[in-house]
């Protein structure tokens, strides 16, 4: 393995925002292991080295060093922090510093994607509407004990509480599941949308096979959907609103 592996993990942990005890906790090995690997006191078994490309979203030829091109930047991090702040995202909880252990924690055991994906079934089943994929980022700007949601960089709504565990994030959800609801005409998108379509062709084919996005856009598709929530309706019945929208156009 080449001589700066160290420096690479150190440098693709730091651009994704995580401490040693976050990345350690992901890959299943101790922080002092992640420590000496990065300080140049030893390197991680060949059985790791999958799952270290995964979580830090390299190649291993990035993760080993072989580089095959010049580029005119050297910071091999320098890439994935301008791709992370490109685009404001829908759906953003942004945490302090005390929440980052139980927070990795439910990410890294599946329970509390498990509960976020309950919780989008449910709402999808009475509203139709599909939640965003919720994205995490602690920020240590935050007091320890609070959190934030964002939508598009706009803040919804902030909250903080004294008492922190592994179910903590279940409060959060709900919180984040109502906002979703309450803001939704804010949240959606296209992609959203393109989801929704997709879905509606599996299931039930000529619905909008050779309408959507042939004749109606899906942002066409998108401002139907904001207006009927506007006025109080569902969305739930997308097959009637998608067929209301062809018979305007014929």
């Amino acid at each position: 393995m080449d001589g700066n592996l160290g420096g690479i993990i150190c440098q693709y942990r730091q651009a994704k925002n995580l401490t040693q005890e976050e990345f350690a906790l992901r890959l299943g090995v101790t922080p002092q292991a992640i420590s000496k690997w990065e300080r140049g006191k030893g390197i991680p078994d060949i059985s790791l080295i999958g799952g270290i490309c995964r979580i830090l979203g390299i190649s291993a030829d990035i993760l080993l060093g072989i580089k095959s091109t010049i580029v005119e930047n050297s910071s091999i991090n320098a890439e994935i922090v301008i791709k992370n702040n490109m685009a404001a995202e829908p759906l953003v909880l942004e945490f302090g510093e005390n929440f980052i252990q139980c927070i990795m924690k439910g990410l890294n055991e599946g329970y509390l994607k498990d509960f976020i994906n309950e919780q989008r079934k449910e709402l999808a089943s009475q509203t139709g509407m599909l939640m965003p994929i919720l994205r995490f980022k602690d920020n240590l700007m935050l007091e320890k004990n609070s959190y934030r949601l964002l939508s598009y960089d706009k803040e919804i709504f902030t909250g903080q509480t004294d008492n922190i565990d592994n179910n903590s994030y279940r409060e959060i959800i709900l919180q984040i599941t109502k906002a979703c609801k309450d803001n939704y005409c804010t949240i959606i998108n296209k992609h959203i949308v393109k989801l929704m379509i997709n879905n509606i062709k599996e299931k039930f084919p000529g619905i909008a096979d050779g309408l959507v996005p042939e004749k109606i856009s899906y942002l066409q598709v998108e401002r139907k959907l904001q207006e009927i929530i506007k006025n109080g309706g569902t969305i739930r019945d997308l097959i009637h609103i998608l067929e209301e929208m062809e018979e305007n156009i014929n």
